[in-house]
């Protein structure tokens, strides 16, 4: 009897039930943690905005009257109004300093005619009010207000207000509490709700997946109840609906086989009956690209280097042509065949075809650089477009075929390709009529190209308007 394979049998399975408990639960948890700490960051927030009113109203009222005693020398009155001051419980001192900043009333008498002493860190007090927070030395929160005192715009002192933030981390301390506790309590209700609602859940999934697995075995007749009239009972009408279409579709498992277009593979899926796409006239446009000097440069790199370049350079052809609804229909060696307008007809196939041609050689540019920059040979590419009519349809034998073009604008774009210096992009003159407003295109006027009797009016693209 063959033993369990290691991995396989120290994998832990959960059910689908508990998963979505534990997803449910999390969810929740996350949501009461985020909402409690944003509602005691607001109110956080507002505490100290109302204690800053607050400790801003006292210190400028202590400021206003303190002006005039200050300036008649009258320590009495100045000491009174820091007394007053202090009669605020959030109040830690009160001080009046004269313009040297000494000490002129201060909540200790045997401070007064001292050099005020600043807590360290605080910003030295100039023109204007400053309103500064630092912690004590007995460690506890202090909001300092300091007001310059002014008399006809000469400095004749400043008063110096420290109010305690004290209550404020006591009023959050019991909002953490009460907030903590009723996020307990809604966490368990949450607990209870998602058992119950991942139970329901889970159950017409459970049967989904017992007749996924019939279908597995080859029964496609398999017809499931529909459990309710929500997303679960329309996936498990999909699921009627996409056994009764598996028969049909079991056909086109054996076309696909013989196709590697995504394109071609739609076709066949839109018409299950159509096993094979036959021929037919239709206008397209046909791209070549091909690497230059690659024999020359695959003797000097190893196999594998070799197998790595033409990788680098397939997906840059591939992404190019999929990104403009193109099929790319062979691979030839170092060179690469495109084609625009069919299977899938677009009255814009020219337009898509220049547009891949520029974006496969500014990703030729690209992966060049790259190249360079590791110290290996940089890339060019010759690329030929031409538009006209083709023959659309599949080739090949009953075992093996292949959706492809033929025509004399698919003969005419290999020719342009081959005639095509480094880096540069041809397209034939109906191409070029069907993509003048959009492009930049240089007339090369008419060139003789190989098998062709009459010359063909050519154009090399420059970059897209």
């Amino acid at each position: 009897m063959p033993k369990p394979k290691a991995g396989r049998a120290s994998r832990i399975r959960l059910p689908l039930k508990l998963k979505l408990s534990l997803l449910i639960t999390a969810l929740l948890v996350v949501t009461v943690t985020f909402l409690s700490a944003f509602l005691l960051y607001r109110a956080e927030r507002s505490l100290i905005a109302q204690m800053t009113k607050r400790g801003l109203t006292i210190a400028q009222h202590l400021a206003n009257a303190a002006k005039n005693p200050l300036l008649n020398d009258d320590g009495l009155t100045l000491n009174l109004l820091v007394k007053d001051a202090m009669n605020d419980a959030d109040v830690a001192y009160a001080i009046v300093t004269d313009h040297d900043g000494k000490i002129v009333a201060h909540p200790d008498v045997t401070l007064i005619g001292r050099p005020l002493e600043r807590p360290t860190g605080l910003a030295r007090l100039g023109d204007d009010l400053l309103i500064q927070t630092y912690t004590d030395s007995d460690n506890e929160r202090i909001m300092d207000f300091a007001i310059p005192l002014t008399f006809r715009k000469v400095p004749v002192g400043a008063v110096f207000l420290g109010f305690s933030q004290k209550s404020i981390e006591q009023a959050l301390d019991k909002a953490r509490n009460q907030t903590i506790g009723i996020s307990v309590v809604m966490v368990l209700i949450g607990i209870g709700g998602a058992l119950g609602l991942a139970g329901r859940i889970a159950r017409p999934i459970l049967r989904l997946v017992e007749g996924t697995r019939a279908i597995a075995q080859g029964d496609f007749g398999v017809t499931l109840a529909v459990p309710s009239r929500d997303e679960i009972g329309d996936l498990t009408e999909a699921f009627n609906l996409m056994a009764n279409n598996l028969r049909e579709k079991e056909m086109i498992k054996r076309a696909f086989a013989r196709y590697v277009d995504r394109e071609v593979v739609d076709e066949l899926l839109k018409d299950p009956e159509h096993l094979v796409l036959s021929g037919e006239r239709r206008a397209v446009t046909v791209l070549f690209c091909d690497l230059r000097s690659f024999t020359a440069l695959s003797e000097r790199l190893t196999p594998e280097e070799v197998v790595m370049l033409l990788n680098d350079f397939y997906n840059l052809m591939i992404e190019a042509t999929f990104q403009n609804a193109g099929t790319l229909d062979k691979f030839l060696g170092d060179a690469v065949m495109s084609i625009f307008g069919a299977p899938i007809a677009h009255p814009d196939h020219a337009m898509r075809a220049v547009r891949t041609a520029v974006a496969m050689r500014d990703g030729i540019e690209g992966l060049s650089a790259r190249r360079i920059r590791d110290g290996k040979d940089p890339l060019t590419v010759g690329i030929g477009v031409s538009t006209g009519d083709a023959v659309a349809g599949t080739v090949g034998t009953e075992d093996r075929m292949e959706y492809t073009v033929i025509g004399d604008s698919v003969n005419l774009a290999a020719r342009l390709e081959s005639n095509a210096k480094s880096m540069q992009i041809l397209i034939s003159g109906r191409t070029y009529r069907d993509v003048k407003e959009h492009v930049q295109a240089r007339p090369l006027g008419e060139v003789k190209v190989k098998g062709k009797e009459e010359a063909v009016e050519i154009y090399e693209v420059l970059r897209l308007k």
